[in-house]
C-alpha cells in the first residue's frame, strides 16, 4: 500500500509539472539563438568556444529563451553511410542497423553541459538539430536538383542508411536527456523544407516524435518543435499534416522569417541590396504573413515559435575588424526597426521568438562575444525597450545644434531632459550624460552618432548627430 501511495504521489507531481505548448510558448517569450558555435563542424571553427558567461549574459539582459543549434553529424557520430549505393532499387542491400551509428560521448557531455548552463539561469533551452554537416550528409541528399552529386534515390540503400542514422542520433539524444526538466525543448531539425518534401517531412516528424515519446522519462510529455516540408518561411508550418498535430498534445510548430531577402541579407556581394525597411507596405507584408500563420495555428489549436529572423549588420559592419563591409548593408534605423517590428508583431499575436544571432564574427550580430557587450539598439528592440519607443512627435519640442558639431552640442527642448545616451552607428553605446542640455563632443571621432534622449515624463526621442572637426 505504501508503494502504491508513493507511486500515486510521484505521478501527481509529475502531472502538475507538465507544461502544455501554450504555457511553454508563453514562458519562452523573447529569446535569442547562439548560432555558429555548437553547430560548427568543430566548436570554435566559426565563433569562439561557448563559455558559461555567454548564457549568463543572455539571461541577465532579460531574454527568456535560448535556442542552441547543434550538429551531430560529421565526426560526432560514427557510421559511414557512403559505403551504400545511392542508386534506385538498392534498398534491399542495406545491411546496417541503428547500432552502427554512435554519437560521440564527448559531444553529448558537452551538449549536457551547455543545456545545464541554460537551465541553471532559468532559461528555456531549445536543442536544435542544425548545421553544415547535417545538410551535407542528410538533408541535401533528398534534393536532386540542388545537389545531384549527393542525391540518394528514395529506394536506395544509402537513403535507408541515412534515415537510420538520423533516427539513431535522435534515439541517443532522447535517451541521454530524458530526465531533464520540461524547460528543455527539442527541435526535430532546422529548415528541412528547402530539401525535403511535405510528405518526406511528415514521415520524419512522425518518426522522431515516436522516438522521443518512447524514450520515456520527461520525454513522454516534453514539448517538441516541428515544421513542415516543401515550402519555407511563413508557409512552412502550414505543411504539417493535421494527423501529426492531432496525434500529439505537446507540439510547437515553427517558422523562420528573413523577408525581404534583399534587405535582410543586403551585406552579401551577390544580393541586389535594399538598405532601408519600414514603409507601410513593408509592415503590411509582415502583418499578412504572420496573420496567416496565426489563423492556421488557431484552426489547429497550436501555438507558434518564430525560430529565426533578423537583418544583416548595419552597413555590413565587421565587428572584429571594426569596418563596414565591402558590399554595403542595411542602414541602422531600418535594421533596428525590422527587429523591433517583427518582435512586437510576434508577441502581439501570441508567438514566442528566438532572434538569430551568431556573435561578432558573423554578418548578423547582436551579442559581441569578444568583449561581452551587445549591439544595444537591436537588443533593446528585441526586448521591447527600443530606442524608437514613445517618440517625441514634433520638431518644435526638440532641437540639437550645431549639427554637424565640432566642440559643443546644444540640446534645446520644451521638456526637461533626464539622460542622453549616445550610440555609434554600429549600435555600441559611446557615452551618456544626465540632466544636461550641453554635450562636449570635442573628443568624439568624426562620423555619425545616434542620440537617445530620455525625458522626465518617460518620453524618448532619437536624433542623428554628425561630428566633423573641419580639419581636412
Amino acid at each position: 500500500m505504501k508503494h502504491y501511495l508513493l507511486y500515486a504521489l510521484l505521478t501527481a507531481i509529475n502531472g502538475f509539472a507538465q507544461i502544455t505548448p501554450d504555457q511553454m510558448v508563453s514562458t519562452m517569450g523573447r529569446g535569442i539563438n547562439i548560432g555558429n558555435v555548437l553547430s560548427a563542424p568543430i566548436e570554435g571553427n566559426w565563433a569562439p568556444v561557448l563559455e558559461q558567461t555567454y548564457i549568463q549574459d543572455i539571461a541577465t539582459v532579460g531574454f527568456k529563451t535560448v535556442r542552441i543549434p547543434m550538429d551531430f553529424f560529421g565526426l560526432r557520430t560514427s557510421g559511414d553511410t557512403s559505403i551504400y549505393s545511392s542508386a534506385a532499387g538498392t534498398a534491399g542491400s542495406y545491411t546496417g542497423t541503428a547500432s552502427d551509428y554512435v554519437v560521440s560521448s564527448i559531444y553529448l557531455d558537452r551538449v549536457e553541459e551547455v543545456i545545464t548552463w541554460g537551465l541553471d539561469e532559468g532559461l528555456v533551452v531549445i536543442l536544435d538539430v542544425h548545421g553544415a554537416k547535417l545538410k551535407e550528409e542528410f538533408l541535401d541528399t533528398f534534393d536532386q536538383a540542388y545537389a545531384p552529386a549527393l542525391y540518394t534515390y528514395p529506394d536506395s540503400a544509402k537513403r535507408a542508411a541515412d534515415n537510420d542514422k538520423f533516427r539513431a542520433i535522435w534515439a541517443q539524444i532522447a535517451d541521454r536527456l530524458k530526465d531533464y526538466d520540461y524547460n528543455l525543448v527539442f527541435e526535430v531539425v532546422n529548415e528541412p523544407y528547402f530539401r525535403l518534401s511535405e510528405s518526406e517531412m511528415n514521415v520524419l516528424n512522425t518518426d522522431v516524435i515516436d522516438i522521443v515519446r518512447n524514450s520515456g522519462g520527461n520525454n513522454t510529455y516534453r514539448n517538441i518543435i516541428i515544421t513542415g516540408g516543401g515550402k519555407n518561411s511563413w508557409e512552412a508550418p502550414m505543411q504539417i499534416t493535421a494527423s501529426i498535430l492531432s496525434g500529439d498534445s505537446y507540439l510547437i510548430p515553427t517558422f523562420h522569417y528573413y523577408l525581404p531577402f534583399k534587405f535582410t541579407s543586403s551585406s552579401r556581394d551577390n544580393v541586389n541590396d535594399v538598405e532601408t525597411w519600414g514603409s507601410a507596405a513593408d509592415k503590411n507584408t509582415v502583418d499578412n504573413h504572420f496573420e496567416q500563420v496565426q489563423t492556421w495555428a488557431q484552426n489547429n489549436s497550436v501555438p507558434i515559435l518564430l525560430g529565426e529572423f533578423g537583418a544583416d549588420n548595419t552597413c555590413g559592419y565587421d565587428y572584429i575588424n571594426e569596418v563596414c563591409g565591402s558590399y554595403g548593408g542595411p542602414e541602422n534605423a531600418s535594421r533596428v526597426a525590422y527587429h523591433e517590428y517583427l518582435a512586437e508583431k510576434a508577441i502581439a499575436l501570441g508567438f514566442a521568438f528566438t532572434a538569430w544571432d551568431a556573435g561578432d564574427k558573423s554578418n548578423k550580430t547582436i551579442y559581441k562575444v569578444s568583449d561581452r557587450t551587445w549591439v544595444e539598439d537591436v537588443k533593446e528592440a528585441l526586448l521591447g525597450t527600443t530606442l524608437t519607443a514613445t517618440p517625441v512627435e514634433t520638431k518644435e519640442k526638440l532641437r540639437i545644434f550645431p549639427n554637424p558639431a565640432k566642440d559643443q552640442l546644444k540640446i534645446v527642448s520644451l521638456k526637461k531632459i533626464d539622460t542622453v545616451d549616445i550610440f555609434q552607428m554600429n549600435g555600441q553605446l559611446y557615452t551618456s550624460i544626465s540632466d544636461s542640455n550641453t554635450l562636449n563632443v570635442s573628443n568624439f571621432h568624426d562620423g555619425l552618432y545616434l542620440l537617445k534622449i530620455m525625458f522626465f515624463d518617460g518620453q524618448i526621442a532619437n536624433m542623428k548627430l554628425a561630428i566633423h572637426k573641419f580639419n581636412n
